[in-house]
């Protein structure tokens, strides 16, 4: 979600990745980093469609890669919205665009790390 105003640009208080001093992590994590944006704009997508499955299977990808990368706030609020997707309900969407809010300023602070930081 890289708009004409830079949300991603201008997110307050970066998340840096607690692997980021770890020795061969960088790299990897600037890759993870790089694909942010597209990230945010599939997980609207998806969440726009109201396709519960493929929104579901996006939101759990990102739980994993979350912790794999570093970024524990990443998990933390997928596990929050997989959560309420195990429950079902007709207006699930309704129930979850707070969370989905809040995940999208998680993403976008988890790519200012990279925008402030220069190259990893």
């Amino acid at each position: 979600m890289l708009d004409d105003n830079n949300k991603l640009l201008r997110a307050k208080a970066p998340i840096v990745s607690t692997y980021i001093n770890e020795e061969g992590m960088a790299e990897i994590i600037n890759i993870f980093l790089d694909g942010i944006p597209k990230t945010i704009t599939t997980l609207e997508a998806s969440f726009a469609s109201a396709n519960r499955a493929d929104f579901c299977k996006l939101v759990h990808q990102l739980k994993g890669a979350g912790g794999g990368y570093g970024f524990a706030e990443i998990t933390t609020m997928a596990i929050g919205i997989e959560k309420k997707l195990r429950v079902p309900q007709k207006e699930w969407k309704e129930d979850i665009q707070k969370k989905m809010d809040e995940f999208i300023i998680i993403l976008q602070r988890v790519y200012a790390s990279r925008v402030f930081s220069g190259e990893l």
